[in-house]
C-alpha cells in the first residue's frame, strides 16, 4: 500500500467508505466514477464491489460503483436495480432505503414531505447520508458513531488508516447498547435458568430451534437472553386458566393424573406423573403435556428432563391450540378490510374467504390470523441461505440483511433487528422483501406491522404468490367441487404462463355455454364458447364436466398484465358460477 496516496483521494468518499467497512452503512453508492486510487482504499478496507449500469432519461446509460462488507447486499442491489432506469419511484427510493441503512422512517418522510426541517440542521445533518425526519427516535443512535467515523476519517488520512483502530473494535461492543439506552429498550439481565435446556438446532443460543423462532416472530430479536423464556412462562400460564370442562366452541383442558411423582433434576421439586391435555374442538386440536414438562415451561423452557429422558414441546401445535389466545397484536388496523379480520378485501377475495365475515370458517380465530399462521408455517420450512452460501435453484428460499440499529414492536415492546428479509422464489424468478418486524406480526396473526422505525404491510396476496401456496391441488378439486358446490374451480392458482379451468356442467347445457373472464375494473378480456374451447372433464363427483386452459391472454392474444382475474360461467345467458385467479408475471 505504499503508493496509495490517500491526499489524492476524496475526503467524502472516505469517509463513506469508513461507514461502510464499519457497517454503520450496510451498502454504499459512488455515483461518478471511481478512480484506481478509490479502488485501491476499497480493496486496502475488505469492501466488495460491483459496477452497476444504470439508464439515464435521456437513454445515456451511465455506470454507478457499489461497495460493501457483504455480498449478498452486492448482488440485491445488482438484481434490483443494473440497466434500470434513474427514476424517484417510491418503490425503488424505499428499497434503497434499506440497502443504505437509512432509518425507514427518515425515508418515508423524504419520499411524501421532501426536505422537511429537523434538529439537526445546522450541526449534524451534515454528516448524515439521509435526511432526518421531525422527531426521528433512530437517528440519535447513530449520530455519535457517524462522528467517530467522521473523526477517524481525519486521522486516516493523517495515518494512513491504522488496520486495528480502537475505534473498530470499539465500536462492534457498543452500538447494540448504546442504540438500545436511546430507543428507551430495557437491556434484561443475562442470567439463564438452569431450567433452560440447550436444543439442537439453536445456533444463537436462544433456546429456540430457527423454524420455532419464525413461527414465534422472534427471528432476529436482540438484547433478549432466551426467547423462549417469556413465551413458555406464557403458554404455562393460559394452559393453567383454560376451563376444566369438555367444550364444543372453546379450547378446555383434562387433567389425567397418575399414582406417583417425578423429581425436577435441576431443582428437586416434585410434579405429578401424569399429564394434562389440551384441546381445541373447533380445530379439532389436541396434545399431551406432562405436569413436570408444564414445571419447566414454568421456568422459560419448552423443553424438560422426565427421570432422565429430555422431551420437547411440540412448539407449533400447542401454537395452533391456543391461538385463539394470542390476541395481543390483533389490535393494529389493516386498511381496506371490511370485517376489521386482519385480510384486506382483495386478499379475502384471493383466498375466498367472506370480507363480511371475519371468521368465515368458524376456527375460533379471525381469517387474518388464520392466512398468517398457513403462511408463516410455510416460511418456517424455508432454508435459510447466509452469506457465501450458493442458494438453491429448485425451492423457495429466506435471505436476511440486517441493518445497524434496532426497532420496538409497538404492541409488545420487543427489539427486532431493522433490517429485512426476503423470500425468494429461484422457479418463477421473484422475490418479496419486508422489514425483520414484519415476519414478528405475522406469527402472531397480522400482516399489517408496527414498529418504532418501520410501519406498513406485507402483501400477503404477493407473498402467497412468491411462496407458490396454492390451498388446493389438482387431486382436491373432485372432493372440493362436492363439498362445497363449486361449479367452477381453476389449477393452478396462482398461475404463469396458464391455467385449467374446471367446470360442472351437462353435455345439454354445454351446447350454450360459454365462460367469460373479466378484469378487476369489470372490464370482458376474453370469452370462450364451450363447444369450441372445452373438453370433456372427469373431476366432478357427477362425473360430467368440462375444461379450458387459459393463457393469459385477451381476445387478440396480447399478453394481459399480472393481476387479479374472474372468471364466468353462463349457461343460456344466465350467471351459473364466478370465482378469480391470479396470474402471477
Amino acid at each position: 500500500m505504499k503508493n496509495l496516496n490517500i491526499k489524492k483521494i476524496d475526503f467524502q468518499f472516505i469517509y463513506l467508505s469508513l461507514l461502510t467497512k464499519e457497517r454503520i452503512k450496510p451498502l454504499s453508492r459512488w455515483e461518478i466514477k471511481i478512480t484506481s486510487k478509490e479502488l485501491q482504499l476499497l480493496k486496502y478496507l475488505g469492501l466488495k464491489t460491483k459496477i452497476i449500469p444504470r439508464k439515464l432519461t435521456n437513454g445515456k446509460t451511465i455506470y454507478e460503483t457499489i461497495f460493501s462488507k457483504s455480498r449478498r447486499y452486492l448482488e440485491y442491489y445488482e438484481n434490483y436495480f443494473s440497466h434500470k432506469p434513474i427514476d424517484q419511484q417510491k418503490k425503488n427510493m424505499k428499497t434503497e432505503g434499506f440497502l443504505f441503512g437509512y432509518p425507514s422512517c427518515c425515508v418515508n418522510n423524504f419520499i411524501e414531505n421532501g426536505y422537511t426541517s429537523n434538529s439537526f440542521q445546522g450541526k449534524e445533518q451534515d454528516l448524515l447520508f439521509h435526511w432526518v425526519c421531525p422527531d426521528c427516535r433512530i437517528t440519535p443512535s447513530l449520530i455519535e458513531y457517524y462522528k467517530s467515523i467522521h473523526d477517524e476519517c481525519e486521522e486516516f488520512i493523517r495515518l494512513r488508516a491504522p488496520e486495528n483502530s480502537i475505534f473498530s473494535k470499539a465500536m462492534k461492543r457498543s452500538i447494540p447498547v448504546a442504540a438500545a439506552v436511546l430507543l428507551g429498550v430495557t437491556i434484561p439481565q443475562l442470567n439463564a435458568d438452569e431450567h433452560w435446556i440447550p436444543v439442537e438446532g439453536d445456533t444463537d443460543n436462544d433456546f429456540l430451534t430457527y423454524k420455532e423462532e419464525i413461527l414465534m416472530g422472534t427471528v432476529h430479536f436482540d438484547l433478549y437472553p432466551s426467547a423462549a423464556d417469556s413465551i413458555a412462562k406464557v403458554y404455562k400460564t393460559v394452559v393453567d386458566l383454560l376451563p376444566r370442562e369438555v367444550l364444543e366452541t372453546e379450547c378446555y383442558a383434562v387433567d389425567n393424573y397418575a399414582y406417583g411423582f417425578h423429581t425436577c433434576p435441576i431443582c428437586g421439586e416434585t410434579a405429578n406423573m401424569g399429564f394434562v391435555s389440551i384441546h381445541n374442538p373447533l380445530r379439532q386440536l389436541e396434545m399431551n403435556i406432562p405436569y413436570m414438562t408444564l414445571h419447566f415451561m414454568e421456568h422459560g423452557s419448552f423443553s424438560s428432563i422426565i427421570e432422565g429422558d429430555t422431551l420437547r414441546v411440540d412448539i407449533e401445535l400447542i401454537k395452533e391450540i391456543l391461538a385463539p389466545f394470542d390476541v395481543e397484536h390483533l389490535i393494529i388496523s389493516t386498511q381496506n378490510d371490511n370485517d376489521n379480520d386482519g385480510l384486506n378485501n382483495p386478499a379475502e377475495i384471493h383466498f375466498e374467504t367472506d370480507p363480511e365475515n371475519p371468521q368465515t370458517h368458524n376456527l375460533g380465530i379471525d381469517d387474518g390470523q388464520e392466512i398468517s399462521e398457513a403462511i408463516i408455517k410455510e416460511i418456517s420450512d424455508l432454508p435459510e441461505v447466509e452469506l457465501g452460501q450458493t442458494p438453491p435453484t429448485d425451492e423457495c428460499y429466506l435471505t436476511y440483511c440486517p441493518a445497524y440499529g434496532f426497532e420496538n414492536c409497538s404492541i409488545c415492546g420487543k427489539t427486532v433487528n431493522m433490517g429485512f428479509a426476503t423470500v425468494n422464489n429461484p422457479m418463477l424468478g421473484t422475490d418479496l422483501n419486508f422489514p425483520m418486524i414484519g415476519l414478528h406480526y405475522m406469527s402472531h396473526g397480522r400482516f399489517a406491522f408496527s414498529g418504532s422505525s418501520n410501519h406498513g404491510e406485507v402483501d400477503p396476496i404477493q407473498l402467497a404468490a412468491v411462496l407458490n401456496i396454492d390451498f388446493t391441488s389438482i387431486s382436491d378439486i373432485c372432493e372440493i367441487a362436492e363439498k362445497y358446490g363449486y361449479q367452477l374451480i381453476n389449477y393452478p392458482n396462482p398461475f404463469n404462463p396458464s391455467t385449467t379451468i374446471y367446470f360442472n356442467l351437462t353435455a345439454k347445457d354445454a351446447k350454450n355455454a360459454k365462460v367469460e373472464i373479466y378484469n378487476l375494473k369489470g372490464q370482458k378480456i376474453k370469452t370462450f364458447d364451450i363447444l369450441e374451447s372445452a373438453s370433456p372433464s372427469p373431476f366432478f363427483a357427477d362425473g360430467v364436466g368440462y375444461s379450458i386452459s387459459w393463457n393469459g391472454t385477451g381476445e387478440n392474444n396480447q399478453p394481459v398484465c399480472s393481476g387479479i382475474y374472474f372468471y364466468k360461467l353462463n349457461v343460456d345467458g344466465k350467471t351459473e358460477a364466478v370465482k378469480k385467479c391470479l396470474l402471477l408475471k
